[in-house]
């Protein structure tokens, strides 16, 4: 027999602040009889989700059991090939994840704008078939509560630590349905807004992330097996820098937030949630070190860390001298970070290099001065070399560098590009070009532009099922890829002339290019190398 579980508000018609003490770092709560469960869902290709794994640690040492559900596609999210990023679960599929969330106090998932459909469906079949609460967190429950708000009983705004625990004490214990900063109930598919909850100052006092493993599940194929130890390694190598690492490598935040505030990136619209307060907030080095080496006590199959900060390197001299230092002494495994060019200096790379850092990403995202004032990255192409060269005097310790650039921006011109193109032909090699197609994200700037020229009329198809890493395939695309192959960059710069691209940037040949990537596709049954490798992920 069916039933729907309808969310309690009538006792709190206008929601007051209610004040309980924190439980983030407080001591375990002891509950009567056997501890409630709480079924955390992650829909993300990546199997880390330290964001869940957080709310999890936080409702074990608040007495909760918690069971977590990963549910990675490999594979389909890095795809060059796949235009959409659109997936809907099999119905088996849907029917396991069911089965495995009966008995929960509630249903969490967290999950940003690109896994809409999966989770708006998943979402729908709980609440069809359970009798649970099904509680939405996340970027972009955060910033879109009133889509989210027809397939959820409950929305997470914002950070989710304390919240989460704060829910389940209040459904544990049965107890009238008090307001919750952070959480929104809905009512009729509307959120009903309440307050929110300062930010966590002090991320010090959160616990590590949940690898406990007593009661994980994966989906592998069209099953949901038991996560083990060696499913755990298994996708810890499957991760997104795989091709760098070679090894199951631990990823892990040691910040909050971001000081930039860049009109294409979700932080800045995340930011104006939460005014007057710092949003860039860090881990103390000791901190840092302290997961790592309990990680690799639990996991002694880990052979790097990935740090994936928006900018490590941001870090004063003082505290990233002090991480290196205790990093040395006793962890010793190679890492890899992203950065910004503004934090790159030739001592912070000497300090960190040192430490054992053998990679790192940074952001150039275009080369166009027109489009770094749309983008309000406020930095020079002057400057952007010189920090690859800065990097470039390291490339005998490191691997590589990864230069990260954002392609399809529909309101560029093609000027605009061949700029791009000509500060990449002045990069010193070696170095490898990734490129991300722009997604305009819900909350962000730059979606409002592009609604206003007229340029977004369906959000579902045009931003959520965007394929991150789907290029179109144009003749300046195809010389963007060039660099990552033995081709001369000043080759390259002269291909992005004007007199070719009048010839060659053109309809037809995206329209020839396109059917040359089908025949391969049919005859190989895979993305190949050569011409339709252009225009596919290499990461």
């Amino acid at each position: 027999m069916r039933r729907r579980f309808l969310p309690r508000t009538e006792s709190c018609p206008e929601l007051a602040e209610w004040e309980i003490e924190p439980l983030v770092a407080g001591d375990e709560l002891q509950l009567a009889g056997p501890a409630p469960r709480v079924t955390l869902v992650s829909p993300y290709g990546d199997i880390s989700s330290v964001g869940l794994r957080l709310v999890a640690s936080c409702l074990k040492r608040a007495g909760f059991d918690v069971r977590m559900i990963f549910l990675p596609i490999l594979g389909l999210e890095s795809r060059g090939d796949v235009p959409s990023n659109a997936y809907f679960y099999p119905k088996q599929v849907l029917e396991q994840i069911a089965q495995h969330c009966i008995g929960s106090l509630f249903i969490g998932i967290s999950f940003m704008s690109n896994y809409y459909d999966r989770v708006r469906q998943l979402c729908r079949f709980l609440r069809d078939n359970l009798g649970i609460p099904v509680v939405l967190g996340g970027v972009h429950p955060t910033l879109m509560p009133d889509e989210c708000a027809p397939f959820a009983d409950y929305l997470c705004i914002g950070e989710g630590e304390e919240a989460a625990v704060e829910l389940a004490l209040q459904l544990a214990q049965d107890r009238e349905h008090k307001p919750i900063k952070n959480i929104w109930p809905t009512s009729d598919g509307v959120p009903i807004r309440g307050p929110l909850r300062p930010l966590v100052h002090n991320l010090d006092l959160l616990p590590f992330p949940d690898y406990d493993l007593l009661d994980d599940y994966v989906l592998l194929g069209d099953e949901l097996v038991r996560m083990t130890p060696d499913l755990l390694r298994f996708f810890l190598r499957e991760g997104p820098v795989k091709s760098v690492t070679g090894t199951a490598y631990y990823i892990m935040l040691t910040s909050r937030g971001c000081k930039f505030n860049c009109t294409y990136c979700c932080n800045t619209a995340l930011k104006k949630k939460f005014p007057n307060q710092p949003w860039l907030r860090y881990r103390s080095p000791e901190n840092i070190v302290e997961e790592i080496t309990k990680a690799m006590e639990r996991m002694p199959f880990i052979g790097s860390i990935f740090f994936c900060d928006d900018s490590f390197l941001d870090r004063n001299i003082s505290e990233l001298d002090r991480f290196a230092s205790l990093y040395r002494e006793q962890v010793k495994l190679p890492f890899f970070c992203l950065g910004t060019p503004y934090g790159v200096t030739e001592e912070k790379m000497k300090i960190l290099t040192d430490a054992g850092m053998r990679y790192i990403q940074i952001g150039i995202q275009t080369g166009s001065p027109r489009t770094t004032r749309l983008y309000r990255r406020n930095i020079s192409n002057d400057r952007l070399l010189t920090v690859t060269d800065l990097i470039h005097k390291f490339s005998d310790r490191m691997l590589p560098p990864r230069y990260d650039v954002i392609v399809d921006n529909p309101l560029e011109t093609s000027e605009d590009v061949a700029e791009t193109v000509r500060l990449i032909s002045r990069i010193k090699r070696p170095y490898f070009i990734q490129y991300f197609c722009l997604t305009l994200l819900p909350g962000t700037e730059l979606l409002d532009v592009a609604k206003e020229a007229g340029m977004i009329t369906d959000m579902i198809t045009q931003v959520y099922r965007k394929q991150l890493f789907y290029k179109r395939k144009t003749y300046l695309n195809s010389l963007l890829y060039l660099f990552n192959t033995p081709i001369p960059p000043i080759l390259i710069r002269h291909l992005a002339a004007r007199p070719f691209r009048f010839l060659f940037d053109r309809r037809w040949f995206e329209l020839i290019i396109g059917l040359v990537v089908r025949i391969r596709k049919r005859i190989l049954g895979a993305p190949s190398e050569g011409i339709s490798g252009l225009f596919c992920s290499r990461s």
